[in-house]
């Protein structure tokens, strides 16, 4: 179902972004871009509570204890609803200072006014992610996805209707309306799961929300790192690149990290599941994440080398012509992803154990390390020295997550290249590698020609990977035990 989720957002994605493009421009899709970018700021104030929501719902569910689930549901949601709440609205006067310092005059007034409806939706998106955690700590992730591809959905269509009238307003009034819809669907799908949660959150906990502050406190360190990472490159993309180059970079990251979600979507399981076995059978976690590490493996080196020989064809038919900005930025930010890819079976498997400190370390160097390199970069080589700054980021701190997991489990760090994906490893990376050499100075028959023969490898390699049979048979097992 995550899977399902990823593709069926990624098409509405690739129709929505190249109906944008006709109808408002690159320059105010890198307006909103860098408005929700900024706004998005404020969810410093979540304190890591969705991330505690997950943990503690399928610790309490594991218990048989749904009274305190319900507790922890309601703490959560008034918790974060009013502290996000009081924070939007003392950060928005900064917001709209901020915008002054990066974006040219001639666009100012446009990008000012979309703040209110920035603020609201990501407001509301806030207060939804509490009870879609609520939904992952009772695994039932199918539920989440389907809201999630509705929701996609239904924005298409509000923008098809609304983006001609009002303009990027219209973009705005959409986002607006599509996370007010999964709020009340993710709420009315969590009471179906659980009867006895009222219909309207009002009972507060103070003990509980000791508790699950306690715990996300560090989630509430990885949040503020992260939500700097967007706007900070961003920001910076606008100042040394210009509005353009920030258009296309969230055009490429969205690409990448719409294909990046497949796999790490799924891999999102663990954690709950972890966070069960933790408080059953604990000598059962590094097998897990053994077999989590491997799988993820064989389906990353193929996805990121797929997404890298297919640029020049996706800016082709997404943006109309070859950009060069567009395929240097997605080839870029492939590669920092498929290093943080990696470690997502380390990453969750330490929030699903509670032991979060690595990941903690691992969010402030990509952070301190974005601001460094992307200014510094930036300064000198303009819009794509930032873009290279961040992927060097990425790529550093993510690796810390995945060798410290090793090292504590004992580990050999040589399996961060599982044995039987090593010359699976070295035939992917040699037709990356000739890609970015031949592919590059190549016309478009010949182009094609080399994509197919690459096709043609990767998918024949991936055939007699012992990965595949074992991916097949649980696929077959789990519809079997669908239908039973």
């Amino acid at each position: 179902m995550s899977i399902i989720q990823i593709v069926i957002i990624g098409i509405t994605l690739f129709i929505l972004y190249r109906f944008l493009l006709k109808k408002i421009g690159v320059e105010q899709l890198g307006i909103w871009s860098l408005v929700l970018s900024v706004a998005s700021v404020t969810q410093i104030a979540n304190f890591g509570l969705s991330g505690s929501v997950v943990k503690f719902t399928a610790k309490y569910i594991a218990r048989g204890e749904l009274n305190k689930v319900i507790i922890v549901i309601q703490t959560a949601a008034i918790s974060i609803g009013v502290f996000v709440g009081v924070l939007l609205l003392i950060c928005y006067p900064i917001v709209h200072w901020l915008l002054d310092m990066v974006i040219p005059q001639a666009s100012l007034q446009l990008a000012q006014s979309l703040l209110p409806f920035a603020f609201f939706a990501l407001w509301v998106m806030i207060i939804t992610s509490i009870f879609q955690a609520g939904l992952d700590g009772f695994q039932r992730i199918d539920i989440r996805t389907s809201l999630l591809m509705g929701g996609a959905v239904i924005n298409l269509v509000l923008c098809f209707l609304l983006v001609p009238i009002y303009g990027l307003q219209g973009v705005a009034y959409s986002l607006v309306i599509q996370n007010i819809l999964i709020l009340f669907g993710s709420w009315i799908m969590l009471k179906k799961l659980l009867p006895e949660i009222p219909i309207f959150p009002h009972k507060w906990s103070k003990p509980m929300f000791k508790e699950i502050v306690g715990y996300g406190i560090n989630f509430q360190v990885i949040s503020a790192t992260t939500i700097l990472y967007d706007p900070i490159t961003k920001a910076m993309l606008t100042k040394f690149g210009g509005l353009a180059l920030t258009g296309y970079f969230e055009m490429a990251s969205k690409m990448v990290q719409q294909f990046r979600a497949i796999i790490v979507s799924a891999n999102q399981v663990i954690v709950p599941a972890i966070a069960n076995l933790k408080e059953i059978s604990p000598e059962k976690i590094v097998s897990v994440y053994s077999t989590s590490y491997r799988l993820m493996f064989y389906l990353s080196l193929p996805l990121y080398s797929l997404i890298v020989i297919s640029t020049h064809f996706v800016s082709e038919l997404w943006i109309g012509s070859y950009e060069m900005f567009f395929v240097n930025f997605s080839i870029l930010l492939s590669i920092g992803w498929f290093i943080n890819t990696l470690t997502a079976p380390a990453y969750f498997a330490y929030m699903g154990s509670g032991y979060l400190r690595w990941n903690v370390i691992a969010h402030i160097a990509i952070a301190f390390l974005n601001v460094c390199l992307g200014f510094i970069f930036g300064y000198y080589f303009g819009g794509i020295g930032v873009v290279i700054g961040w992927v060097l980021s990425l790529a550093i701190g993510s690796s810390l997550i995945i060798f410290s997991y090793h090292q504590i489990n004992g580990i050999k760090i040589s399996e961060v290249i599982p044995k039987e994906s090593r010359f699976f490893s070295f035939a992917g990376g040699s037709c990356f590698i000739f890609f970015l050499i031949i592919g590059e100075r190549a016309d478009s028959l010949l182009s094609f020609l080399i994509y197919s023969i690459m096709l043609l490898i990767i998918l024949t390699l991936m055939w007699f990977h012992p990965m595949r049979k074992t991916l097949l048979q649980w696929i077959k097992d789990g519809l079997i035990r669908k239908v039973e």
